[in-house]
């Protein structure tokens, strides 16, 4: 059982509810109690039966746990007063002979010798505190009681949120007493016999009630004789024989609640699940669109429009230097060299314009990208789930744009290389290995006149065609990067094998304790 409470333990802690689906704040207040209630509850009292049972003082704002505490005590040893919350971290009272305190991560401890030895009290924060971290403590602080004081007042013991609690800790079989603080002497009888009816419709009747007369105003502990009669019945309570029976009951209740809250806590993690499932479709969808548009736009050879279509027809028109590459005219041997210099500088020139063409139009497809997962991360409200919440700037995707050109340049160096493109005598003497390979980049991207002229200069009609489509390859894995750091958070979020585990626990739980 030991070990089995360290994997639930384990296994519960690391559960994660990040999506706020119905029903994820209770999931998430749930695995807090659950892991509170393993290693403050039932690990301990694995370890060693003689730990004190827990005594929580629970109830509303403002209905005097603290003065209850205190005057238990015999001391001031948590804060009272009338501003709220007065109780901001739970304070523990024990015996100064028991060294290993329950809860003492929780809490603030304080040893008082008038605290029997068998147990140790605890004076929660609200539980209808306006402080969602007081509330959710409170909540965690019950699933560790063994035996809970619900104090509440004649002014507040109707209040909806603690008889909710009350509820629960029956279904839990945690002892429960009740403390009736400030009542008025001519308000006793009404409001105690009102008080009992209520406690005998939750199956509650058996609770022993603990009226104080209100003595208001007043400061301090009260007087000795008010909490007298509470005081003894938690000394008898402390009793050896006594106190483990409280133990045992609560423990045992604790068994049955823990593997009914491993279920609850397994179909959580499957609605995270489905939710991860549908944002990482969502996601991969969003930077679809973009991507598509972009591989249509290249095929259709849009990045020669405007700027490379120019530079090829000045380049090209009567006189220019590549001329030769649209009339096909031999070139007289005594002006190879020089002239075929001046068509290597403008193949390269030709090849600057039809790269920015594809960085600019890939840069645009990055930004949309980026803009249209970002979007579909904001609908779901998972923005919160990123180290940096915004989407890729226009800078920044210009700069990932360009490296991306970059690379598939070098692909299609690589392309010529290993299809061991060679340039024979006349074809040699019109473009350098460079001026062919910037041809090629101008004629993947759509100029036509320059994929004319290589299938001219190497009667290979394919080239250009295997060159746009490395472009389409590299462009489309840039424009799926975009959607990379979306969904790398996502492979860090709930699996199915979260929910699996925590099923497996639940019935190795209930296996032991069939058994037992």
């Amino acid at each position: 059982m030991l070990h089995l409470l360290h994997d639930i333990h384990r296994d519960v802690a690391a559960t994660a509810f990040p999506f706020d689906v119905p029903g994820a704040a209770e999931m998430r207040e749930t695995r807090a109690r659950v892991t509170t209630q393993v290693r403050s509850h039932l690990l301990p009292r694995l370890a060693d039966d003689a730990t004190p049972a827990v005594v929580v003082l629970g109830g509303s704002t403002g209905v005097g746990k603290s003065t209850i505490l205190n005057s238990l005590a015999g001391r001031e040893i948590s804060a009272a007063g009338v501003l709220r919350p007065t109780t901001r971290r739970a304070v523990i009272a024990h015996h100064p002979s028991v060294h290993q305190v329950p809860l003492r991560d929780l809490a603030d401890a304080v040893a008082v010798p008038s605290v029997p030895p068998g147990l140790i009290i605890l004076d929660a924060p609200d539980m209808d505190s306006l402080e969602a971290s007081n509330r959710a403590m409170a909540d965690i602080l019950l699933e560790a009681a063994d035996l809970w004081l619900f104090v509440t007042s004649a002014a507040r013991y109707g209040d909806r949120i603690p008889w909710s609690n009350l509820v629960r800790a029956r279904e839990r079989g945690l002892q429960v007493g009740v403390v009736l603080n400030r009542v008025p002497p001519e308000a006793r009888t009404t409001v105690r016999a009102d008080l009992l009816a209520m406690l005998d419709r939750i199956g509650l009747g058996f609770a022993p009630v603990f009226p104080i007369p209100d003595v208001s105003p007043h400061n301090g502990p009260l007087p000795r004789e008010l909490v007298q009669e509470l005081r003894e019945w938690l000394h008898a309570a402390s009793g050896r024989h006594q106190s483990r029976a409280i133990v045992k009951r609560t423990t045992t209740g604790a068994w049955t609640a823990l593997g009914t809250a491993l279920e609850e806590l397994a179909r959580g993690v499957d609605d995270q699940v489905a939710m991860v499932r549908r944002l990482r479709a969502d996601t991969r969808a969003a930077a679809r669109g973009p991507e598509e548009d972009l591989a249509r736009a290249i095929t259709a050879g849009e990045c020669a429009v405007g700027a490379p279509t120019t530079r090829w027809l000045a380049l090209a028109s009567t006189g220019g230097p590549l001329e030769p590459l649209v009339d096909r005219t031999p070139v007289r041997a005594g002006f190879r060299g020089r002239g075929r210099e001046a068509r290597t500088s403008a193949a390269a020139a030709l090849a600057a314009d039809a790269s920015d063409a594809v960085t600019t139009l890939l840069a645009d497809a990055l930004h949309d990208a980026s803009l249209t997962v970002h979007r579909t991360w904001r609908d779901a409200d998972a923005l919160g789930l990123l180290g940096d919440g915004e989407a890729l700037g226009p800078p920044e995707a210009r700069a990932r744009a360009a490296a991306a050109t970059t690379a598939w340049r070098e692909r299609v160096g690589g392309l010529l290389d290993g299809e061991g493109v060679a340039l024979d005598g006349r074809a040699g003497g019109i473009l350098t290995p460079a001026g062919l390979e910037d041809l090629v980049i101008a004629g993947a991207v759509g100029v036509r006149g320059a994929q004319d002229a290589v299938e001219h200069l190497l009667g290979d009609s394919a080239l250009c065609a295997a060159a746009r489509a490395a472009l389409v390859d590299v462009a489309r894995e840039a424009v799926r990067s975009s959607a990379s750091p979306f969904l790398t958070v996502l492979t860090a979020l709930p699996t199915a094998d979260h929910a699996s585990r925590l099923r497996i626990r639940a019935r190795e739980l209930k296996g032991h304790l069939d058994g037992i």
